[in-house]
């Protein structure tokens, strides 16, 4: 009899081995894979165990080889979905997101030395969502760095969270205990730049009324986050790099001598500084001095297998008042198909959207809720009125699919299932 396989390292390429990231409702797990092929399911006799109740059994299995990684569905209840789309068998790729009921399985390449360093168990920065590879190396390496006093650059699209890591780093250094102030540079009134940043006295200009300390001085001793710093006027520059550079800097109408800032600077920005150089409107000093240590955080699209904890945290916290909701497993692969350029901000208004929307379906939202809420101007004209004959015929129509007949009729296939049934039994009375 061949024996069966284990989950232990292969040789592998010298860049790294596979590694499988398994998010389930008991969190993230890392399995390395050798050759060989591979159970997964929430059967205990399964070799990839998922903890998931809408996973079968014998769910699907994996195969590694030579060739690659190839996945194939055992006949599971669910489906097997890889970018949205059910397979029966699919070659698989770096950064392919395997979704199987409310669960998610992606392949990455990593050393062993990367994925059990912390023993197996992972401690996420506060406010940050997520356990895979991307988020777990940003996590070390944000860690590493919140210990020193000098300035870093958050990089990162729009909506990626890049305030909760500016956060993050100054709750875990040791200017903790002092003010964390936050600035975000692109809402500042140009001529009021200055005055913001380094306060100004009273007099100083027309609308100068009283004494103001700004951002430098109520971050004393603790950390001041300047938000889209590509934003900030070529003219406040130089100042801003003389508080960098540990010189005294002077309020706004001031004389005499001015005051030396205790603040480590975290600055943030969506567009390429680069480019904001090349365009004469930042200057290349002040973004080296800026850049003393930088943290790019990957897109939503880039790590998918953390979406499933993503919404689960989300749907928690923001859905406040709206009541428990919960994900089906066809509103999981939508979701984990969805490219996110809004990212993590776009994925919470699109929960709190489709929780809304479920609210007649008791608390469960389904694949057209999600659907409707990541295209909310796309259809306005409300829902079929669905009466039993209604709902046959749309039935017949769509040769007895219910999803898409539940679809056309803009209903959750539950709620048009309940119609169908109470049909079936006014049917038997007679």
């Amino acid at each position: 009899m061949e024996d069966k396989p284990t989950l232990t390292i292969s040789e592998g390429p010298s860049s790294g081995s596979w590694v499988l990231e398994v998010c389930d409702s008991s969190g993230v797990q890392y399995l390395p894979l050798a050759p060989g092929r591979f159970v997964v399911g929430s059967s205990p006799q399964a070799e990839i165990k998922v903890r998931d109740p809408a996973v079968s059994g014998r769910h699907c299995s994996i195969v590694v080889s030579r060739e690659g990684i190839s996945i194939c569905d055992l006949g599971s209840k669910n489906g097997t979905f890889v970018g949205g789309a059910r397979v029966k068998d699919a070659w698989c790729a770096v950064g392919t997101s395997i979704t199987v009921g409310h669960s998610t399985l992606t392949l990455s390449e990593g050393a062993r030395e990367e994925v059990f360093s912390d023993g197996g168990i992972f401690q996420p920065l506060p406010g940050v969502a997520g356990s895979s590879l991307l988020v777990r190396r940003m996590t070390e390496y944000a860690r590493r760095i919140a210990a020193y006093p000098n300035p870093v650059l958050i990089s990162g699209e729009t909506g990626t969270g890049k305030e909760l890591i500016a956060r993050a780093l100054h709750t875990e250094g040791p200017r903790k205990d002092r003010p964390f102030i936050a600035l975000n540079v692109s809402t500042l009134p140009r001529e009021l730049v200055e005055s913001e940043l380094f306060g100004h006295e009273r007099g100083a200009f027309t609308s100068a009324t009283s004494r103001r300390t700004g951002a430098f001085t109520d971050a004393e001793g603790g950390t001041l986050f300047l938000d889209e710093i590509g934003e900030l006027p070529i003219e406040a520059q130089p100042k801003l790099l003389r508080a960098l550079d540990g010189y005294e800097v002077r309020r706004v109408g001031a004389t005499g001598s001015g005051y030396r800032p205790n603040v480590r600077v975290v600055a943030a920005s969506h567009v390429s500084l680069e480019e904001r150089i090349d365009q004469g409107l930042f200057r290349r000093d002040l973004y080296h001095r800026l850049e003393g240590f930088i943290i790019d955080i990957p897109a939503l699209r880039d790590r998918k297998g953390d979406i499933p904890v993503i919404a689960r945290t989300l749907l928690a916290s923001s859905c406040v008042g709206i009541g428990t909701r919960t994900l089906a497993p066809g509103a999981m692969v939508r979701l984990s198909a969805h490219d996110w350029p809004g990212n993590v901000r776009e994925l919470r208004n699109v929960l709190l959207r489709a929780a809304d929307l479920a609210c007649d379906n008791a608390g469960v939202i389904e694949t057209i809720h999600v659907e409707r809420a990541l295209n909310p101007r796309a259809d306005s004209r409300p829902p079929l009125s669905l009466t039993p004959q209604t709902a046959k015929a749309l039935l017949a129509k769509h040769d007895n699919n219910m999803s898409a007949a539940a679809r056309e009729a803009g209903y959750p296939r539950t709620s048009f299932r309940k119609v169908l049934l109470g049909a079936i039994l006014e049917r038997r009375k007679r």
